[in-house]
């Protein structure tokens, strides 16, 4: 047995020791150790020894003692040496390099934990520099990080930037709406449905919007905003899972949904695939 395991397991048989608690969709909570995510099943470990599997959409909720070091892997892509804290609304909580971000159950592939994370010590707040705001004396004017703007964009490099211009066109905040009366005709149209805590759904969507500003008579993204799948718009399309990118024609028919994986590659093949129809 590996150090972090025995370290576990010397906690978790100690008298009044913490644990990790996994509670299930029909209120039963166990406690014990998560030992990894793989074939959409968490693997946990109950204090009286037993390995229990569970699919993703069985658990209500996973809430770690301690957050562990892990390594992810999604439909889009492999992340080495991230911090996993807790599961919950069907959505698993990472910090990157000090950076939060969620991604769907429905995205993870596997997970597989790496050892105890170290202890982050929040940095202090930095002001930033408001472009081209000065006050009266004019000296540059400074805004507080929670006032900066908040739309990002993530790099192939792997780092956030922030960008200042979000060319798509928001058609809905949650509500219903009637797609096929909003679409542009004569170019392919994107509706991307953005779960905004999704890493995934910031980095794609970015990545399509790159696309647009190269092509910018061709292309058309209509934003869908969904903060939950209790939004209307998403009971009414029926949306199991976010985000989501479908691609329509030029004359408008619907011809490629990306629902579960989209990587670069395959946003690259929809549109060419909904440019030839």
């Amino acid at each position: 047995m590996n150090r972090w395991g025995f370290l576990i397991t010397v906690l978790l048989t100690a008298p009044g020791a913490l644990a990790d608690t996994m509670t299930l969709q029909n209120g039963t909570s166990v406690r014990g150790s998560f030992q990894g995510f793989s074939a959409h099943q968490f693997q946990f470990k109950s204090q009286d020894g037993a390995v229990r599997s569970e699919y993703g959409v069985d658990v209500q909720s996973l809430v770690l003692d301690a957050p562990v070091r892990a390594t992810v892997m999604t439909s889009v892509q492999r992340y080495e040496d991230v911090v996993f804290s807790r599961y919950d609304h069907k959505m698993l909580r990472f910090r990157k390099e000090g950076q939060a971000f969620n991604e769907s159950v429905t995205g993870i592939k596997g997970i597989s934990v790496i050892g105890p994370a170290a202890i982050e010590v929040a940095p202090a707040p930095v002001a930033v520099r408001e472009t081209g705001a000065t006050d009266a004396a004019g000296v540059p004017r400074l805004v507080a990080p929670s006032q900066a703007p908040a739309t990002r964009d993530w790099q192939r490099s792997g780092k956030w930037r922030e960008i200042d211009d979000d060319k798509s066109i928001v058609i809905s905040r949650g509500e219903e709406v009637e797609l096929e009366s909003l679409l542009r005709k004569g170019v392919v149209n994107v509706v991307h449905f953005h779960y905004p805590q999704a890493m995934s759904s910031v980095r794609q969507g970015s990545y399509i919007q790159g696309l647009m500003a190269r092509h910018p008579n061709r292309l058309v993204v209509l934003k869908v905003i969904a903060r939950d799948f209790n939004a209307p718009v998403c009971r009414a399309l029926n949306l199991k899972s976010l985000p989501q990118f479908w691609f329509y024609s030029p004359d408008s028919r619907l011809v490629k949904k990306l629902t579960d994986r989209f990587t670069e590659s395959d946003i690259d093949a929809a549109l060419r695939d909904a440019a030839r129809n």
